[in-house]
């Protein structure tokens, strides 16, 4: 498509734009005197009518709703896969879980995806691994058989968190889009990263933690594997001398933080996308914009029906996008 062809899309995100939560709203919600106190300034953007206060029912019904607008603002099929191949391959590993633990895969399931779950059930139950598109299906097959070859589930793990990896890396070369493009390789380091503190945590060896990491894009990958079989402190001190020092100090702190602040880097990057009105990054943008919403909603509400302290609470609160 021509970035032209997006005119009428952009449009329609640009009106949602509107809707999205903006971070005072979540600071507010953060320091609420009750669950229920937070869930009312929700209702204001659209949330909740008062009526509904059921946290999973709320996030539930978000998703559904920014997927819908997804489906009808991008007709290309591969865009959307590009959106949601983390849980498309998250829910293959679901299913293949489930059916050597011989336990039903469907509360593991995660939303958006462009897979049929019941197929994708009945084809690993059956191990009829050729019924999903190709990336999954080999994933798959190589999963299921190093687990039941190895008796652990964990190979199965790295196989499929490796094909996620590859996945990301080759969409991000063939992009268009140049937001996503960074998007989608910093998404690969910094997985890259949480999988080599990891292993450095639990002393892997050379064999794991080479199969484990994947392609890496602004950090060197061999010397990111070195670094995990020497330690936590090495992956540090190599971290430090490039691109990631931030995420070096978040990782200081705590894996919290570095998880907040790998969220916080993507919207940072979707913030380009503010001075574009045509092509696809816009419409990227938002669903990024929008799933970070969601998340950050959902830490805030459960931190408050668990009573966690609200300076805790504004300590994980995502940077959002408007």
């Amino acid at each position: 498509m021509k970035d032209t062809d997006y005119a009428y899309a952009v449009a329609r995100i640009r009106a949602n734009e509107c809707r999205l939560l903006p971070g005072a709203v979540l600071d507010e919600m953060a320091g609420a005197p009750s669950y229920d106190a937070a869930v009312r300034r929700l209702g204001e953007y659209g949330w909740t009518d008062g009526s509904e206060t059921d946290l999973s029912l709320l996030l539930r019904r978000e998703g559904e709703k920014l997927w819908l607008l997804m489906k009808e603002t991008v007709k290309d099929r591969s865009e959307l896969q590009v959106l949601t191949a983390l849980n498309d391959f998250y829910n293959v590993k679901a299913a293949l879980k489930s059916m050597l633990t011989d336990a039903d895969p469907s509360p593991y399931y995660v939303q958006p995806t462009l897979l049929d779950l019941d197929a994708l059930t009945d084809a690993v139950s059956r191990h009829a691994f050729e019924k999903l598109d190709a990336p999954l299906a080999a994933a798959a097959r190589q999963a299921y058989e190093a687990a039941t070859r190895t008796e652990s589930g964990q190979s199965a793990d790295v196989i499929i968190d490796a094909a996620t990896l590859h996945c990301l890396s080759l969409q991000a070369d063939e992009t268009n889009c140049r937001m996503l493009a960074d998007i989608l390789r910093f998404l690969c380091d910094s997985t890259n990263i949480k999988i080599a503190v990891r292993c450095a945590r639990t002393g892997k060896d050379r064999s794991f933690v080479e199969s484990a990491v994947g392609p890496c894009h602004s950090i060197d990958r061999d010397a990111l594997c070195a670094a995990a079989m020497q330690g936590e402190e090495a992956v540090l001190a190599l971290l430090e001398t490039g691109v990631y020092r931030a995420g070096a100090e978040a990782l200081k702190k705590s894996t919290t933080a570095f998880e907040k602040w790998c969220d916080d880097s993507v919207i940072e990057l979707c913030r380009s996308a503010k001075y574009e009105f045509f092509g696809f990054a816009p419409i990227a943008a938002y669903y990024f914009a929008k799933t970070t919403e969601i998340k950050t909603v959902r830490i805030v509400l459960s931190a408050k029906q668990a009573g966690v302290p609200n300076d805790i609470i504004r300590e994980r609160v995502r940077d959002l996008y408007v």
